[in-house]
């Protein structure tokens, strides 16, 4: 039988997206409106401080909703996190959990959705399709522009007894409501700013160079999260790209500039919801494993990956690289599509640099000695690498280690 995938492509993403300046301030009403009344807010005690925990109180206050909060999700979390987090919803029972913070905060949400509803702790549904059905909704509300976890079905977790990171996979994690208002990103410090921007673009320009929906193998009844590019995703990708190339250096020095701040929410949310069809790549493959043996942020590892990434891949598709040059501002007219290539990954250097990001694999901590091994860790993430379009084993991913070090 002919794989199903080949001559049809899926694209989803939240049910409901609320987008703009002020749209924090409707949470309330919209809870009202779908008729639910008790909310668990999972936040950290950053959002605590900034004041964000209580303005979405008042809304929900104002709408006669009742709310609790946890504020026990912090960046990078793991599964200690999520189960605190399901164990908070089980003593105050909600019929709706919100998210609010950056992606850490709204995995937690997701994944601790999943437990409530369903049982169990969070390393039980770790993988593709693990958790059985709907779960309690989810509002997201992201105070960052980076991750785009607001429109994904998927909750990068790390599993503490493995030192790992770990992805929670399932069409249900996707919130039933995204609301993404710029005006919560203006008290962003810079290098939250810089990292979770150069995370979107890592997100927009994998979902634009994965391979297609027509070229994915697997079997006809296989239900994966990622399908490969298609015209949906791409579409969203360009945008994401250009919007990226025009406002994140402005966001992130001007931060209370409220029109970069919308472009780079805008192109967050853009590049999730086209990753979050498409697929990821080799950039976040190796992330997970750096990340954990550097204890650095997401963000800062798939930016620092990313040039390195497209020079290893530029090869396989350079036509379309060279499309992406120009989207971030290159004068490619008149020069051969490899060579416009390589000026994409000039001009990622160039940002990279422009906003304070690390450069070299050496300057966040990582030993020469540990590459072979990071390489292997990496090459277990099946799940991204068979969507790159030019083959990954363990020696190319240490080829790019070795690149970027």
């Amino acid at each position: 039988m002919a794989n199903a995938l080949r001559a049809t492509w899926r694209f989803s993403t939240s049910d409901e997206i609320l987008f703009g300046c002020g749209t924090a301030e409707r949470i309330g009403v919209e809870a009202r409106h779908r008729h639910l009344s008790r909310a668990l807010i999972v936040a950290d005690p950053n959002m605590v401080k900034a004041g964000l925990v209580d303005a979405v109180r008042r809304s929900l206050d104002e709408s006669q909703v009742e709310s609790h909060v946890f504020e026990g999700s912090a960046p990078e979390p793991g599964t200690m996190a999520v189960n605190a987090a399901a164990d908070a919803a089980r003593a105050v029972k909600p019929d709706f959990i919100v998210g609010l913070g950056g992606g850490s905060n709204m995995d937690v949400a997701k994944v601790a959705a999943a437990v409530y509803t369903h049982g169990g702790s969070a390393g039980d549904y770790f993988g593709e399709n693990r958790v059985p059905g709907p779960t309690v909704p989810v509002f997201a509300v992201p105070t960052t522009a980076g991750t785009g976890s607001e429109v994904t079905a998927v909750a990068v977790i790390e599993d503490e007894s493995r030192h790992l990171k770990l992805a929670v996979a399932s069409p249900f994690l996707r919130p039933r409501l995204a609301i993404v208002d710029p005006l919560l990103t203006l008290s962003c410090p810079a290098k939250v700013t810089a990292e979770s921007g150069i995370d979107a673009l890592v997100h927009a320009v994998e979902a634009y160079t994965v391979i297609g929906y027509d070229a994915l193998d697997l079997p006809p009844d296989a239900r994966p999260q990622f399908t490969g590019r298609q015209p949906i995703t791409d579409a969203l990708a360009e945008q994401a790209i250009r919007l990226i190339g025009q406002h994140l250096r402005v966001a992130v020095y001007q931060p209370k500039n409220i029109a970069a701040r919308e472009g780079m929410h805008l192109a967050a949310l853009l590049a999730g919801m086209a990753f979050s069809s498409a697929g990821l790549g080799a950039a976040h493959a190796l992330q997970y494993p750096v990340g954990a043996e550097t204890h650095t942020s997401h963000g800062l590892g798939t930016g620092l990956l990313l040039p390195y990434v497209v020079a290893y891949l530029l090869p396989a598709a350079p036509e379309t690289f060279a499309r992406i040059a120009g989207w971030l501002g290159e004068d490619v007219d008149g020069m051969s599509a490899f060579d416009a290539g390589e000026l994409c990954v000039e001009a990622i250097q160039r940002l990279k640099r422009d906003i304070g990001l690390p450069m070299r694999l050496r300057d966040i901590g990582v030993r020469e000695e540990r590459i072979r091994s990071l390489a292997e860790q990496a090459a277990t993430y099946q799940r991204l690498l068979r969507m790159s379009p030019r083959p990954l084993d363990v020696a190319g991913l240490e080829q790019i280690l070795r690149s970027a070090w």
